[in-house]
């Protein structure tokens, strides 16, 4: 399984259910641009990259193909996500290569 090696938070939001969007980078050799990490009564989640279809509907452009691939890559992800927030202000852009 493709493992995340870098994560890149492009921009946060200290109200409303997004809470951050993000680049994340799999194996050092392909990117995700525009995960969203989204919160709700039950903590953190992770949205893929969509686009929006003429009928109005959103499509993933991107998404694992299994529900334990989409475990890993969110647990991933919102770990990054934590670790970011105990060590850096909001809206300035985090980098670490080694998550």
């Amino acid at each position: 399984m493709a493992k995340v090696t870098d994560v890149r938070i492009r921009r946060t939001y200290d109200e409303g259910k997004v809470k951050a969007i993000l680049s994340a980078t799999l194996d050092d050799a392909y990117v995700i641009h525009g995960i969203k990490i989204l919160e709700n009564e039950n903590g953190y989640f992770i949205a893929m990259p969509s686009k929006k279809l003429k009928e109005g509907e959103f499509k993933d452009v991107f998404h694992p193909i299994n529900s334990e691939a989409r475990q890993l890559l969110q647990d991933e992800i919102i770990g990054f996500y934590n670790n970011y927030n105990e060590n850096e202000a909001l809206n300035s852009e985090f980098h670490s290569s080694s998550i």
